[in-house]
């Protein structure tokens, strides 16, 4: 068997070009968004009270994290 992952003008279709976001996904992406906003605003105000600092994520910024993390799942699946 060869070894092509040194040569990569000899694979079919040449490199991968940049996915562009689907709407659907964005969809996903905002309702995981706006779901993960109320769970992540009692965290971080929970975190705030007991360590009594500024945790290093605000809620929103927690959110779209967490959104990001779960939203290609549903695709890969």
């Amino acid at each position: 068997m060869s070894d092509l992952t040194n040569n990569l003008s000899q694979m079919p279709g040449g490199p991968k070009k940049a996915r562009q976001t689907s709407g659907e996904y964005r969809f996903y992406l905002s309702m995981i968004f706006l779901t993960a906003v109320p769970f992540c605003a009692v965290i971080w105000t929970y975190q705030l009270f007991k360590h009594a600092k500024m945790p290093a994520q605000g809620p929103i910024q927690s959110a779209l994290s967490e959104a990001r993390t779960i939203a290609p799942c549903i695709f890969w699946a």
